[in-house]
């Protein structure tokens, strides 16, 4: 009696467990067609904590990430199912574009050309197989891809017309067509790229990448006015991707309208608030306009939203110079030294932010460890010689200016003229 009662208990709970799995799975498929993914990743997670480890659980799992822009997760939960199926086509294309997304170009390639061995007819892995060969500088080969990708696309629709079963392959040819127009972009030939974009437009009317496409294409050529209203048609149909909104952007900068410039600059910023380049865009216009106080600070949001990238601590170093707030800027430009110990400017850069706070002996030590890394790098030869004239080492500082002179720079030529000294 007790036996079969502890075997009714296990299977009470197996029947518990197996509810509780398909409708997580139900859950998260239906979190994944409303295009909640953050809830959808929940969901798929929860049902491989209850015990469904299988291949298309994964599957929509890391399409779940995907789509949510987590790589790195997507690509790990795409390995896992191809683990559990080595022969689902669909996955191993998948994963092969994740890679190419993420750059690891080659692992694309070979994921890319191991869906085609499953199956010659799979549209997408010929696509995805042109724009890896695309990023490796490959063009006739892309070219190849992408032409045999449409060909192959007209092919399976009619079959499937035969089969009484038609399907639509026409995001698939408005791909390879967008595709073509990039790789025409790349060989200088603009006037066929625009056609190759109006082709995949007319396969996908709501496809922003095209319309983007076409303003690099029109503003490449000088057609301002075309170049804006591809932008914009690509923002109106895409307001989540920041691409047209930095690229009109610069594009009205360059063209002097500052203020359209900003409004859409914020308009990316509140769209995605971690793309530092927005912040690099917006303070640039605040430094024209000679604001240095909002420009350091848009510099200063930069670093918090690019922690491992220099460029945003070198800039939001120079930026608290020009407002006198030293401390700040040494502490960003000591963070630039950190991510790039060996690069001479970001050492020279820190030794002036010291030297404008009044320390001499920090100055001095961050200059000689710029000249130590290039010796040919005019600047801190003419820093390090300043100092030491101001420390009273005038023989020895000039010889820094010499050294200057003799490589060309024109500062350290006339300090040392106007002094009648030579150096040749």
């Amino acid at each position: 009696m007790r036996f079969a009662l502890v075997i009714a208990v296990v299977l009470l709970g197996l029947t518990s467990c197996t509810f509780q799995t398909n409708f997580s799975a139900r859950t998260a498929a239906k979190h994944y067609e409303q295009g909640n993914y953050a809830s959808a990743i929940q969901y798929y997670m929860k049902c491989v904590a209850e015990g469904d480890q299988s291949a298309e659980t994964f599957y929509w799992l890391g399409m779940s990430f995907y789509k949510h822009g987590d790589l790195e997760e997507a690509m790990f939960a795409l390995e896992r199912s191809v683990e559990k199926d080595s022969a689902d086509v669909v996955v191993m294309e998948r994963l092969a574009a994740v890679n190419l997304d993420l750059g690891n170009i080659q692992q694309a390639g070979s994921y890319g050309k191991k869906a085609i061995r499953l199956d010659s007819e799979y549209v997408e892995a010929y696509n995805t197989l042109g724009h890896v060969f695309f990023e490796e500088g490959r063009l006739e080969s892309a070219e190849y891809y992408f032409t045999y990708s449409i060909s192959l696309s007209k092919s399976m629709r009619r079959k499937s017309i035969a089969l009484s079963s038609p399907m639509s392959y026409v995001e698939s040819q408005a791909e390879a067509f967008n595709g073509l127009g990039e790789i025409c972009i790349a060989r200088g030939s603009l006037y066929r790229a625009l056609d190759y974009f109006g082709t995949a437009n007319s396969f996908a009317h709501d496809w922003e990448t095209p319309w983007f496409n076409k303003g690099r294409t029109y503003e490449a050529l000088g057609n301002i006015k075309a170049a804006e209203i591809a932008y914009q048609r690509s923002i109106d149909l895409a307001p989540g991707n920041t691409w047209a909104y930095k690229n009109l952007a610069r594009m009205y900068r360059r063209s002097g309208r500052e203020s359209e410039a900003m409004t859409l600059y914020r308009r990316a910023m509140r769209v995605d608030s971690t793309d530092a380049e927005c912040y690099y865009g917006l303070a640039e216009l605040y430094q024209e306009k000679g604001d240095n106080k909002n420009a350091a600070d848009m510099y200063n949001r930069a670093v918090d939203r690019a922690p491992d990238d220099p460029k945003a601590y070198s800039r939001a170093g120079r930026a608290n110079m020009l407002i006198g707030n030293y401390e700040l800027a040494i502490e960003f430009l000591s963070g630039a030294v950190q991510l790039q110990p060996q690069r001479a400017g970001a050492h020279n850069a820190l030794g002036e932010a010291w030297l404008a706070a009044g320390d001499s002996v920090e100055a001095q030590e961050a200059f000689e460890n710029a000249i130590a890394l290039d010796s040919l790098y005019t600047l801190p030869l003419r820093n390090l010689g300043a100092i030491l004239l101001r420390l009273g080492k005038g023989s020895e500082g000039l010889q820094y200016y010499i050294r200057a002179a003799r490589l060309g720079d024109g500062n350290a030529e006339e300090f040392l003229r106007s002094r009648g000294l030579r150096w040749e």
